[in-house]
């Protein structure tokens, strides 16, 4: 039984959807996807089983994206499909569409039709922008979504155009994002009976990538920009991705307490190799401070560490970091990781039987090797084998089920006393994580209602708390934005795990909690007798969250490091960037967004089966697996030829064009870079998603009406020509003189650097920037909601906590301490208060 068992979610989505019924589905409930006659559009696009022959049962992205669902048929342009559906809506739990906005009001099934069909339904839409706001109605891909979000603008080489990952990716994070907000709305009809919509937008799910980058210009004064294969940390600079004999490896260089004993076993090794540039021997990378080095010193820096990848494969230097705890990853091709010795021993890679009627040569193969499970769960484990469904494969079945079946009745309504609806109330949450997923998992609770109680200690500080972007560049442990936007309306609680006595006012909090999420490696918690099997012999009801890089099982599960290494293990670096060059590294830690957005969808499914059952369980996320599903049809491309994933800059599989392309700088643009410096230039997204498009750019632009260009076969034969065109076109215009120009008609956007997303008129009609004032670097804006839900809106309740803020009030009023007993805490070290 699946934590979701007895769900039922009609899926209305096309492509840009399809995720969120798979997640769904995996959960357990039943997703029924209805697909037109002929079947979804979306099957006849991306990767497919057989390249030569590409048709729709043989779509992979269709068996990665809908696998575990039921198939029916139905005809919504005709009344009696129109009535068929109100039928399954009946019966259902959850709607979820990405039709252009409108499309079903249209077809008289918008949501006022739908909910007066079944009041208590959740109906969640997906949409590029959001179903309202000026950019509501633009036509969009992925390409041009993301040109909206600054991921784009900071990917790629500094002297070519801002740069995609190859493998479309903003439609899964929306997808994903959608059944998180999903499971909050239907936690909330469970309880009150009240249904509502879930609006979700693309763009918003693609900034939360940003991770640091949103509030640099804010706090100091300085935008970020792309740096390929570099990464850039104040007057810093240093290469993080490397060749290596048979490719690539990554490296995140560090000094402190966190990097500088790396950095000298790195160093010595490199001397041992006579590699070592002389500036760099010798130096105690313990207490070296990069802001008071020349840029020599990091010129040097990196070539050592150029020099001696080079002389290895990314084996050696991965089984480095494994036996010596390096921040060095290799750049994994899906090749790789198909053999990765860790997800064996996972046994992430699942055998689905997808049938023998998928072309002989495919079917003679059967099962097929697909990615597997996101999260492993003790007692509800995902279900991941069922393969995707044929065109109407279940139609006849389920239709049956529906006549047979009396529609649901919609409970009473209960709301909070001051009549605004919080779906988490009274969730108790204690976080003990640090760093990216874990506290953004803690955070989405926070958001709807649940009191988030998180535990750190000036020992142990989060290592975010010591990271930019701070308020005037000025270091300080309470001072950095990048922890703040984590960890907003939370409280903290300073306490001192290593001491004993520490622990065991740890206990009590654990013993007040409904759910634990933390992030430590294995063998933390276990060494302190605090980890899950501990747990649940004091609170067998408890729901634990452990959330680390490779999980708690197998050969790597210590394997330590951040998400910009992962995005570097799990393959994604691999697909960014240039045919002709090195890969490019995305900014930020970009697997901690795929991964967290998973782990929240877990933890929700987790207490709802709880809810329904008392059982407790434990949950653990390696943030490797769950990254890779964003990488599905790419790993069942290799399992069925070898066909092993790259980059290819901003080209698509499908979609000609598919580009960014130059574009005159506007004066309000020019007049913040009067030196003409990073930054001082305009670009602007072009996409082409049919044939009617490609007519549409061609009268609106000038361009040479071609006949052979009609088709997408033919502009893929003259692409470099077609490119070069546009982007003479669009030189001598700014980027909303092209997008005035083009838009609905054809998918472009203009290419925005991280200030424009301050003043978007689409993002502030979503009142995405949340103005919060924190007590020491003053009032600046949170990252707010990706999704908008009418009734159960998610709030920034607060800004961060500075370190042990709250641990007298906790202490005293959470856990009943007398306040002589907390001041002897205080006194002793035990507990601490240092905001």
């Amino acid at each position: 039984m699946g934590a979701l068992d007895g769900y039922r979610v009609i899926d209305l989505t096309v492509a840009r959807g399809w995720m969120c019924g798979r997640v769904l589905a995996d959960l357990g409930a039943e997703v029924i996807k209805v697909e037109p006659p002929g079947g979804d559009p979306g099957r006849r696009a991306g990767l497919f089983a057989d390249p030569a022959a590409p048709e729709p049962e043989g779509s992979l992205s269709w068996w990665h994206e809908n696998r575990g669902k039921r198939s029916v048929v139905l005809d919504l342009d005709d009344p009696a499909g129109r009535d068929r559906l109100l039928g399954l809506v009946a019966g259902a739990d959850a709607v979820v569409e990405s039709f252009p906005t409108g499309w079903l009001e249209d077809c008289g099934l918008g949501l006022d039709a739908l909910h007066a069909r079944n009041p208590h339904l959740v109906i969640t839409s997906i949409s590029p922008f959001g179903r309202t706001g000026p950019y509501a109605h633009w036509s969009a891909t992925d390409l041009t979504v993301a040109a909206t979000t600054a991921e784009l603008w900071l990917t790629g080489d500094t002297d070519r155009a801002p740069v995609r990952l190859s493998s479309p990716q903003l439609f899964l994070h929306a997808g994903v994002e959608a059944a998180v907000h999903t499971l909050v709305a239907l936690w909330h009809a469970q309880h009150t009976g009240e249904g509502q919509h879930v609006d979700v937008s693309a763009q918003l799910a693609g900034m939360k990538c940003l991770m640091n980058a949103q509030a640099y210009h804010l706090l100091e004064g300085r935008e970020l920009f792309r740096q390929g294969s570099w990464n850039n940390a104040g007057l810093s600079k240093f290469r993080i991705i490397n060749p290596c004999l048979d490719g690539h490896a990554a490296v995140l260089v560090a000094a402190g307490a966190i990097g500088g004993p790396m950095m000298r076993l790195l160093v010595d090794w490199a001397e041992r190799e006579g590699v070592a540039d002389p500036r760099v021997i010798g130096r105690d990378w313990s207490t070296l401070n990069f802001l008071n080095e020349p840029l020599e010193f990091y010129e040097a820096t990196s070539d050592t560490l150029t020099r001696l990848f080079a002389r290895h494969t990314k084996a050696e230097l991965y089984r480095a970091a494994l036996d010596h705890l390096l921040l060095v990853a290799p750049v994994n091709t899906v090749a790789d990781l198909r053999v990765d010795e860790q997800l064996a021993a996972r046994e992430y890679f699942v055998p689905v039987d997808v049938g023998s009627d998928v072309g002989s040569d495919v079917g003679d193969r059967s099962p097929i090797h697909h990615p597997g499970p996101w999260a492993k769960l003790s007692v509800t484990p995902l279900d991941v084998q069922r393969r995707a469904p044929r065109i109407g494969e279940h139609t006849a079945e389920v239709l049956a089920e529906v006549a047979a079946a009396p529609a649901r009745q919609p409970r009473a309504v209960a709301v909070d006393s001051d009549g605004r609806a919080r779906p988490f109330e009274g969730l108790k949450v204690l976080d003990l994580a640090w760093v990216g997923v874990g506290p953004m998992t803690a955070g989405y609770l926070g958001s709807y209602g649940a009191d988030v109680i998180k535990i750190e200690s000036s020992k142990r500080p989060d290592v975010l708390r010591l990271t930019g972007p701070l308020k005037g560049g000025r270091p300080g442990i309470n001072n950095s934005h990048f922890y703040g936007d984590f960890n907003a309306g939370k409280r903290c609680v300073g306490i001192d795990l290593t001491n004993p006595r520490g622990r065991e006012v740890a206990w009590e909090l654990i013993e007040w909690a409904d759910v634990v999420v933390e992030s430590f490696t294995p063998k933390a918690l276990a060494g302190w007798g605090m980890d899950y099997a501990a747990i649940r012999q004091r609170k067998p009801a408890m729901v634990m969250v452990s959330t680390c890089m490779q999980g708690q099982t197998g050969p790597r599960r210590f394997y330590r490091g951040f998400g910009n290494l992962m995005g570097a293990l799990a393959g994604f670096y691999e697909i960014t960037g240039w045919p002709d060059r090195d890969p490019a590294m995305i900014y930020g830690a970009y697997t901690d967004f795929v991964s967290q957005r998973f782990t929240t969808s877990a933890l929700i499914a987790a207490l709802d089966h709880r809810r329904r059952t008392g059982e407790g369980q434990h949950i653990d996320l390696a943030q490797l697996e769950a990254s890779l599903q964003f990488l599905g049809a790419e790993f069942l491309a290799y399992e069925l030829d070898g066909r092993v994933a790259s980059r290819n800059g901003n080209r698509d599989r499908d979609l000609v064009p598919n580009g960014v392309f130059p574009c005159r700088v506007s004066p309000e643009r020019a007049a913040g870079y009067p030196d003409g410096g990073p930054g001082a230039e305009g670009w602007v997204a072009i996409s082409c998603a049919d044939d009617d498009q490609w007519a549409e750019l061609v009268a609106r632009a000038g361009l040479p009406d071609e006949p052979q260009w009609g088709t997408a076969a033919g502009r893929r034969a003259d692409e470099d020509r077609i490119e070069a065109l546009i982007g003479a076109w669009t030189a001598t215009r700014t980027a909303a003189e092209v997008v005035t120009r083009l838009q609905p008609a054809v998918a472009c956007a203009p290419v925005h650097g991280v200030p424009e997303l301050h003043t978007d008129p689409q993002i502030a009609h979503r009142d995405y920037w949340v103005p919060q004032e924190h007590p020491v670097y003053g009032r600046v804006p949170y990252s707010g909601m990706q999704a908008r839900l009418s009734r159960t809106q998610g709030e920034i309740r607060g800004p961060a906590p500075c370190l042990g803020q709250h641990t007298w009030e906790v202490l005293e009023e959470v856990l009943g301490y007398d306040p002589d007993v907390i001041a002897e805490l205080l006194a002793t070290d035990v507990v601490e208060i240092t905001g």
